[in-house]
């Protein structure tokens, strides 16, 4: 009851929003409403809930961003839409990883065992790993954020929401082409261009292709970007009822990929860690397990990925509904070298995809109306080798993962008068996971006199580390229990889950969704829903047992949708308040064997709660004006884990409050703490202003704002984890020629350069951290021509 009067008092002080529409400029003829610019704001047709509908007309929180919107916001990494889209918060992590959260829901997934709790979709498909979600940043119709858990129409892994990018069709009306040029410092460099043919009455090819590069941001040469890719649609419709559209695409990604600074050293000179700078720092730094100095590293980090699928959308129109079903393939080969997270990580991996969705959607003329589906996917992750050296110890495994999961779902909506619908939904969904493999750990110890007990003080300092190997897998040191004459000792363990020891689990779970809209005037709609959802549970590579259990979450939502003075003012708000139950955390913690990992546990409760006001004006036909802010507040009602000591320092590595002595089991308490990504508030300014010149042309000038308050970006809470409470501004000014032919324009991003920490990682065995920094200003001119 305190909960359904707590959102009540939010909405009712209209404190909240449901919907971002940042939209420059007017989307294309198929997503227009029929109303003329003149009458006001362009509505924007999206398909987050299955089906088309007006952006201001669907009962659900999304936020909608246009694909000119995203090009003049430079965005071509995933990790960028933190800019535009107040709610998401997306950091960059090791090699092509990219981690996910929205309003504060998500995880540090790291390697190819973990899931995102947010879905990420492309051209309708579901892409599994969060390695696999860059290279579709180009020739877009708009990206979707849905926001909160979407377990009816999504399923599993959609915990925190949903991201659909929705690139463009190819068009049956006319041919045409376009192409864009963009240079910048950092030697930045993208040219895209993309092209439509019509080779029939009812049938249509379309080709894009993107090529990007800049020099490095940080002075190590690391953070720097060398993309290519390639997209193909072919789009046939063989009777009236019946359209098929084909797509093919592949991407390419070289570099040195994301880098990082010691937090030790000041964030704004962007020292890498392979920097004079950064090697002189971890030169200094005391190993505490090695029991001497640490030893900075030399061997260069690189990406070489690639990634390519296939997908079919096909749609027949029946008595019945609209029948859609989607088949597609997808594959990512990863190899790369990071040293981001202060630590040595080689990996090579290739995961395969394949999944099918079936669903028909009735029409909206009838009081019931309905939506149901099938969903299968099966996906492999075969890790040849993964090898992490954190020079006391190191990690190589071989793993073997497997995924198959099936569900069915359904949703009805019962329009009880004209104005007022309900809406009841549920999937049940089934998964099998595996995993076969091994993983071989070694840890080097400092040892006192006739003692194992580690000294945690740099007593051994003619120490080797164990040597840095690239060879995949690697071969792991042989385990010596006497001291060697450098006064350590070195031991090993092994965990194997192959055969009839595989690691194995299966998950099931009925999420479901009510809800009910009701248009108080044409213009003026009011919706309130609850939805569940859960993540599926999985493995971590460690000698114990490794197995964590799925996730759930119950999201209320009461919100408003509102257009006033004939559509030139959309003011939309929205109350959120959400419950977790036993939540996944991916942190860094010693297993049995001493050895540092990535482990993903079940710690407990969290609630998420906060308001959302989002508004569009436009003041004249030339001036418009954007404002999103976000109020988040969010604890961790209950998060309690355990994690061996191997450095005997007070908080083992975290701010939170700990129990235990050195080299026994710490209790490690963060319970009510806030967690990370998910900062207090959160707010984007916009303007654009268009002067209309004598000869027909045009120069369109916008600027956009971002705010957001103190931010912690990693798991143990300490100081130097935080992100200061900051804002950044990105301008644009650019002339038209008559009839668009062709543009050109000034941009500068980051205006006033500001040093904005995304992720910080503690280095094991040390008491310092890595941390990877947003870009820093960029700057350039941008041209382009459409035929």
């Amino acid at each position: 009851m305190r909960t359904a009067r707590w959102i009540l008092r939010c909405a009712l002080l209209g404190s909240a929003t449901a919907a971002q529409a940042q939209v420059s400029s007017p989307p294309p003829a198929e997503t227009q409403a029929s109303a003329p610019a003149e009458a006001g704001l362009q509505d924007i047709i999206v398909t987050a809930q299955r089906r088309s509908e007006n952006l201001q007309r669907a009962a659900v929180a999304i936020s909608a961003v246009s694909g000119d919107t995203l090009a003049s916001a430079g965005i071509t990494r995933p990790t960028e839409l933190t800019s535009v889209v107040p709610s998401l918060q997306v950091a960059p992590a090791a090699g092509p990883y990219a981690l996910f959260y929205l309003r504060g829901v998500g995880n540090f997934n790291g390697n190819a065992l973990s899931d995102s709790a947010v879905a990420f979709n492309f051209n309708g498909v579901y892409v599994g790993r969060p390695s696999s979600t860059t290279g579709f940043f180009y020739d877009l119709e708009r990206v979707e954020v849905v926001k909160g858990p979407q377990g009816t129409l999504y399923g599993r892994n959609a915990t925190g929401g949903a991201i659909n990018v929705i690139p463009k069709r190819p068009d049956f009306d006319k041919a045409s082409a376009e192409g864009n040029v963009e240079y910048g410092n950092y030697n930045a460099l993208r040219l895209d261009a993309a092209v439509n043919v019509p080779l029939g009455e009812n049938v249509a090819l379309r080709a894009a292709g993107i090529y990007v590069r800049h020099d490095a941001y940080m002075n190590d040469g690391t953070d720097n970007q060398k993309d290519a890719g390639g997209r193909v649609s072919l789009r046939l419709r063989p009777t009236n009822t019946l359209s098929i559209n084909l797509t093919a695409d592949y991407f390419r990604q070289r570099g040195r990929g994301t880098g990082a600074t010691p937090l030790g050293l000041n964030p704004d000179n962007r020292d890498g860690f392979f920097s004079p700078a950064g090697q002189a720092f971890v030169n200094g730094q005391v190993d505490q397990v090695l029991g001497r100095t640490m030893v900075a590293q030399t061997t260069p980090q690189f990406l070489n990925n690639s990634y390519w699928g296939v997908s079919s959308t096909i749609e027949l129109n029946t008595p019945a509904g609209t029948i859609t079903v989607i088949p597609a393939y997808r594959e990512g080969k990863l190899d790369y070298l990071s040293y981001s997270p202060g630590f040595y990580i080689r990996q090579v991996e290739k995961d395969k995809q394949t999944s099918l969705e079936a669903r028909i959607a009735s029409d909206e003329t009838h009081p019931l109306r309905y939506i149901a589906g099938l969903f299968y996917y099966d996906e492999s992750n075969h890790v040849p080798g993964s090898y992490i050296n954190q020079q006391a110890s190191v990690n190589s495994n071989v793993a073997d993962q497997r995924t198959k999961s099936m569900a069915v779902f359904g949703r009805l909506t019962y329009a009880i008068a004209p104005t007022f619908r309900v809406t009841a939904g549920a999937r049940y969904t089934t998964e099998d996971k595996s995993l076969d493999g091994f993983t071989t750990a070694a840890l080097r110890l400092c040892t006192r006199p006739s003692s194992f007990f580690p000294t945690y003080v740099a007593g051994c300092p003619t120490a080797q580390p164990i040597a840095v190997s690239t060879a995949i897998p690697s071969v792991v040191p042989t385990p010596n229990f006497n001291p060697f004459i450098d006064g350590t000792i070195t031991t090993l363990a092994t965990g194997t889950y192959q055969g009839l020891k595989a690691k194995r689990a299966s998950f099931d779970r009925i999420t479901y969704r009510a809800a009910a809209d009701w248009d108080i005037t044409p213009r003026n709609l009011v919706y309130a829903s609850y939805e569940t959802g859960f993540k599926s549970g999985g493995f971590f590579q460690t000698v114990d047992r490794g197995v964590f259990r799925p996730e759930r979450i119950g999201a209320w939502t009461l919100g408003s949708k509102n257009r006033f003075f004939d559509n030139r003012l959309q003011l939309n708000l929205e109350a959120f308040y959400w419950r977790y139950h036993d939540q996944q955390i991916s942190h860094v913690v010693a297993d049995s064997s001493g050895s540092q990992i990535l482990a993903t546990e079940n710690v407990g409760q969290a609630t998420f709660k906060g308001v959302e006001v989002e508004g569009r004006l436009l003041v004249t036909r030339s001036t418009q004006l954007t404002a999103d802010a976000q109020y988040l507040d969010a604890r961790y009602d209950s998060f309690v884990y355990s994690a061996p000591n191997n450095n005997g320092g007070r908080d083992n590595g975290t701010a939170c409050a700990t129990r235990g002595t050195p080299g026994a089991t710490y209790v490690i308490d963060c319970s009510g703490r806030r967690p990370p990504n998910a900062p207090e508030w959160t707010i984007n300014l916009g303007a654009e202003q268009t002067v209309r010149l004598a000869n027909d042309g045009k120069i369109v000038g916008n600027v956009r704002a971002h705010y957001q308050s103190r931010t912690l970006t990693g798991l143990e809470f300490t100081q130097v984890e935080y992100q200061n409470a900051y804002w950044t501004a990105d301008a644009q000014v650019t002339y038209t020629a008559p009839g668009s032919r062709y543009s050109i324009g000034l941009f500068v991003n980051n205006a006033f350069d500001k040093t904005v920490l995304a992720l910080a990682t503690p280095v094991p065995f040390t008491s310092y951290y890595a941390g990877a920094l947003r870009p820093p200003r960029t700057f350039g001119v941008r041209a382009g021509v459409k035929f």
